[in-house]
């Protein structure tokens, strides 16, 4: 089964031993992102609130790049 790597600038960059996604078989696999900033690869400041909606506006970009998101 071909597997397909996953990479946008729009989320958060993964470490270099990791992925931010992986497609196969018609699904994509995200990996944890952590609540940076894409622009400045900071961590955004505030609560935990915060920091789940920058995590969650990251996996969208993600998800987004792998063609789930429309």
């Amino acid at each position: 089964m071909p597997r397909i790597i996953v990479y946008t600038a729009k989320a958060s960059k993964p470490p270099p031993t990791y992925s931010q996604a992986v497609k196969a078989a018609g699904l994509v696999f995200v990996s944890g992102t952590p609540p940076t900033d894409p622009g400045t690869g900071q961590f955004v400041e505030g609560d935990a609130g915060a920091q789940t909606a920058q995590c969650l506006r990251n996996i969208k970009a993600i998800l987004e790049a792998a063609g789930g998101f429309g």
